[in-house]
């Protein structure tokens, strides 16, 4: 019945449209009735536009009630602006009406993170889109967008099925996951929950997805995962991340809240990104954006969320057992003007983490259209107490420009600083921009991108500069550069300079160089040949110090020669005397400490090696540490002729005096009530430890990562164990002298008179236990009882025959005669 079976089967199923009791107008060509629709059953009228005996349009319509309706347009009826298809009339819209497309086919040869087979390429022209409002057709219903949020004053409209940043959730596939999509105006929720059946790359288990939320003012998503790493054994992990925020913020105009985010890991671990790779990270992304982790296609695809967090390479989150993490972060606007969002991430487990993560800008004019300045930075805070390490970052976002937009600015800085018991501590570096060739740094400092401008002046003149700076313990370096290049036709000219300097100070040097260069070319064609000509002049300097010198350099054209004057360029770095290498050490008081460990029994803290107050410690055991700040190739104990070597190393070089094999001791001694004390029996353990090698080394550029490890530092001793002895040593009468109690009251306490025998002193008690205890019949009858006892099961052991102690020790065991009462 329809030229266009496609655009009826969404309306009329099966493309056939079927009346039952139509009442037709012949004089109209129009038909009415009851017909079977792909929403109901409900009334349609059909209407057609005729040329002669040919129908050249067929519209038929369908009213739903409440404002709704289907309309299908086949050919080209008259009274109508719709063209040919299917269409959906909601609340005064016209919306196209069409079907969920199939899954486009998978290429097997790309693969997403978590190694599943993505659709095939399609090459589509944004001109080939159709951007018209569709309703979709399912075996459920129609679905139908809803309209957009009414506009309000600092308001933006949000584009409407879709949460801000989402492209509208689509269904997993395969029969591993499910989708939700819940409207009930102004709330809307939609998610999507996958589980992978073979798992990923490195993982048996991944459960996951993402959960959209929109309340028209307010506006989110969560997103999470469960993963069961591969092994046996392996204890799962998982971590969930939410953020809700709103165009429009809350709180007073200086200070405005935009979005709040949290998060958790169990057995996970986040990579925290560095400052100038910030816009990359998901977590802060979703603060301003919370559709940037999804896939930015027509829909979003949970694997790709995954992928994003948990692919393989070097995922953002991956599974770490024991460790735990937390995350809070805040979007923010200050005084209309200065926008920023800033993250806390704390991480435990096999390292505790704590960073501060944050990316803020603003532009100038605030108000104008036209701006004239945008910047911003991103900032990286990261402290690890336990190992040490505290690193600060910032760095231009690709967002920043200067003046003009095409005049953009690139670069950051990083400090890094080593402390605790870090193989580093003391050392630091401030880096600003990439360093240069001939001006390399240890791999354990900061690494930046280049620092600087490009600049295109409109279409003829190109700038473009940079810079880089170090400062470390042993020097500071900086440079730069500026180029600019005119090019209009055949016509070139250019201008080159460039600076760059060295400063040491553990042996003072320095090193300067300088340089300019000029220069202009053009191609002019004679007959069918083109010439270049290109003209140079150009004049470098470079001094060093101490001694000093340096060098010119003069081009000309095609002709460039060099003058040198004064020393020539050191080849290697001198020696330092002993009072320039004592300055590059620890002050005196620090360099040789004595510590207490356990034992120490003084009030307040033990005295260092600079006090002369003696230590107050426990008679029962002390421990106390003797360690240096430089290596040492011998450890003794004692002085004189008592001396003993506890320990020996290597022998000692001094890389800035251009020292090696010399000796180097540490020497413990003790002094008891000002009288020597011999440590040779003391318990002692050696301590080892990492020097520099840039102090203690044989050559500066050593592997090692500029450090010398396992080297003797000090020892740890503790005192012999206590020895009691076998007697308490005399005693006088003061000692065991005892002060006599005087009765008070009567006797007994108890009210009740006595009951039983009365006891009685009769005397000579003492004596006859000391004359009876130890006879040959009181040994008789113990054996016997003692041999009785055995045949009952019990295990007396081994009995002592001789009982003379016994009867001694009843002459002093009583302090009086006993009482006696008698027996039965």
């Amino acid at each position: 019945m329809f030229a266009d079976p496609d655009a009826a089967a969404l309306v009329f199923p099966g493309g056939t449209l079927r009346i039952d009791g139509a009442v037709c107008d012949p004089q109209a060509l129009s038909a009415g009735g009851q017909a079977r629709i792909t929403a109901s059953t409900a009334p349609v009228d059909l209407a057609f536009t005729a040329d002669g005996e040919r129908v050249t349009g067929t519209l038929a319509m369908v009213d739903l009630g409440e404002g709704r309706g289907l309309v299908l347009v086949d050919g080209a009826p008259e009274g109508t602006d719709l063209p040919a298809g299917a269409w959906a009339l909601v609340d005064g819209r016209v919306l196209r009406l069409a079907r969920r497309i199939s899954a486009p086919p998978v290429d097997p040869e790309r693969l997403d993170g978590l190694g599943r087979a993505l659709p095939a390429r399609q090459h589509r022209n944004r001109a080939d889109r159709d951007h018209t409002p569709q309703a979709l057709v399912t075996e459920h219903g129609i679905l139908t967008p809803r309209p957009g949020p009414r506009l309000r004053k600092g308001m933006r409209v949000l584009e409407a099925p879709t949460v801000r940043g989402w492209s509208p959730i689509g269904t997993p596939g395969g029969e591993n996951g499910l989708s939700v999509d819940y409207y009930s105006p102004p709330l809307r929720i939609a998610g999507a929950l996958t589980a992978l059946p073979d798992g990923a790359p490195g993982y048996s288990t991944v459960v996951g997805g993402v959960l959209l939320v929109d309340t028209g003012a307010f506006n989110g998503s969560a997103m999470g995962a469960y993963v069961v790493p591969d092994g046996s054994g392996a204890d799962p992990s998982l971590f969930a991340y939410g953020s809700l925020g709103s165009q429009v913020g809350f709180g007073p105009r200086q200070f405005q809240v935009r979005g709040i985010s949290a998060g958790f890991g169990w057995n996970s671990r986040v990579r925290v990104p560095a400052a100038d790779a910030l816009g990359d990270f998901p977590f802060l992304m979703a603060l301003d954006n919370p559709g940037a982790i999804g896939a930015d296609g027509d829909e979003v695809d949970p694997l790709k969320v995954l992928s994003e967090l948990i692919g393989v390479g070097n995922p953002w989150v991956r599974a770490q057992e024991g460790d735990l993490w937390f995350a809070a972060g805040l979007a923010f606007d200050c005084f209309e003007t200065f926008s920023g969002r800033a993250m806390a991430l704390v991480q435990t487990g096999s390292d505790l983490t704590i960073s501060l993560l944050g990316a803020a800008g603003m532009q100038l004019p605030t108000k104008s259209d036209k701006k004239i300045a945008r910047v911003e930075i991103g900032i990286e805070a990261t402290l690890r107490p336990t190992a040490g390490e505290l690193s600060i970052g910032a760095a231009f976002t690709e967002k920043t420009f200067l003046i003009d937009p095409n005049c953009k600015l690139r670069g950051g800085v990083g400090m890094k600083f080593w402390f605790g018991n870090h193989r580093q501590a003391g050392d630091f570096a401030f880096v600003l921009g990439a360093m240069p060739k001939g001006r390399e740094l240890p791999a354990r400092y900061p690494r930046q991108q280049p620092a600087g401008l490009t600049w295109g002046v409109g279409s003829t003149v190109n700038i473009t500069g940079n810079a880089y700076a170090a400062f470390t313990p042993k020097s500071l370096m900086a440079g730069g550069s500026l180029d600019v290049v005119f090019q209009s036709g055949m016509l070139r000219a250019w201008l080159t300079a460039r600076v760059d300097a060295l400063l040491e100070w553990n042996p003072f040097y320095f090193d300067v160089g300088m340089g300019i260069r000029v220069g202009v070319s053009a191609t002019i064609k004679v007959w069918f040949v083109k010439v270049r000509i290109s003209v140079e002049v150009g004049v470098s300097v470079r001094i060093w110090g101490p001694a000093v010198g340096g060098e010119a350099t003069v081009h000309l054209w095609f002709i460039s020669f060099t003058i040198g004057f004064g020393a020539s360029r050191r080849n290697k770095t001198p020696a330092l005397d002993w009072g320039g290498f004592q300055g590059m050490l620890p002050p005196p008081e620090n360099m040789v400490r004595t510590t207490a460990i356990a034992g120490y029994a003084g009030e307040g803290a033990p005295a260092t090696r600079g006090d002369v107050k003696p230590w107050l410690v426990s008679s029962g055991g002390f421990t106390f540490t003797a360690d240096t700040q430089a290596p040492v190739s011998k450890v003794c104990l004692n002085q004189g002729a008592d001396t003993v070597e506890a320990a020996s190393d290597t022998a000692v070089d001094i890389l800035p005096m251009h020292v090696r094999d010399k000796g180097s001791e540490l020497r413990i001694w003790l002094t008891y009530n000002g009288r020597p004390g011999a440590l040779g029996p003391w318990g002692r353990a050696v301590q080892r430890g990492n020097v520099p090698n840039g102090l203690w080394g044989v050559q500066a550029d050593a592997s090692g990562d500029g450090i010398i490890p396992n080297r003797i530092l000090g020892m740890r001793l503790t005192s012999p164990p206590v020895d009691h002895g076998t007697s308490t040593g005399f005693l006088d009468e003061e000692a065991i002298s005892f002060d006599p109690i005087t009765l008070d009251g009567n006797q007994p306490l108890a009210a009740e008179p006595a009951t039983g025998p009365v006891p009685t002193r009769p005397g000579g008690v003492i004596a006859a236990i000391r004359d009876g205890i130890d006879t040959t019949a009181t040994r008789n009858d113990r054996a016997a009882l003692a041999q009785a006892l055995t045949g009952l099961g019990a295990n007396l052991g081994t009995l002592d025959t001789n009982l003379s102690a016994y009867a001694h020790a009843a002459g002093t065991a009583f302090t009086a005669e006993p009482m006696l009462v008698a027996a039965g």
